[in-house]
């Protein structure tokens, strides 16, 4: 049973296999878990929605149609209670979504991006993310960290494709130019040193 497809397990939990269910959550609650903690940024907070997620994973299989992968299906429904525990909470959506991100860039070697894999310079990248619009941090992550295609995240999200490919452009482009001024600042800083410690 541990080889079978999720799609192969949801049709056995919907026969009342509880086990087939057992081992769905085994092999999805990890990554699920850190996505909503980097959207809610409270561990504990974290732990109970993520119980939550798969109480209404259970409740809503007879929804799943297959049209989409299960993983894809399953992102938008995490995506889509967080969203609504963060509305009815009146706090920021994804503030963390970005938080102690490691290793995203491994794939997508962009700049400033494949700059990020210093690890030197990794915490200043992670707050330069930190600080981009809201609506551009869960599209980054989903394409960076997960490595969903714009059309995987489009299907997560339910939002259009164009909208995506927007966002994401736009939320790369603001880090590129964060990136910039943080290393003009340095340099800026360091020339300043350097001159002080010329002799006159």
């Amino acid at each position: 049973m541990e080889q079978s497809t999720d799609e192969q397990l949801v049709d056995q939990i919907r026969q009342g296999d509880e086990e087939a269910y057992r081992l769905l959550i085994e092999r999805h609650k990890g990554y699920i878990y850190t996505l909503v903690y980097r959207m809610v940024e409270h561990r504990e907070t974290a732990e109970d929605l993520t119980q939550d997620i798969f109480i209404k994973l259970y409740r809503s299989l007879a929804h799943f149609r297959g049209d989409a992968k299960f993983t894809t299906w399953l992102y938008r429904l995490t995506t889509n209670l967080v969203t609504d525990f963060r509305r009815a909470q009146r706090r920021r959506p994804y503030e963390a979504i970005l938080d102690k991100m490691k290793g995203w860039l491994i794939n997508r070697q962009e700049e400033p991006e494949a700059m990020a894999l210093q690890k030197e310079e990794r915490q200043t990248v992670q707050q330069l993310l930190s600080e981009l619009p809201d609506k551009y941090r869960l599209i980054l992550y989903l394409y960076h960290y997960k490595q969903l295609s714009y059309q995987e995240i489009a299907e997560a999200t339910q939002l259009p494709l164009k909208t995506i490919e927007t966002r994401l452009y736009r939320g790369k482009s603001l880090l590129k130019q964060k990136w910039q001024e943080v290393r003009n600042l340095e340099q800026s800083a360091s020339e300043r040193t350097t001159a002080s410690t010329i002799p006159k």
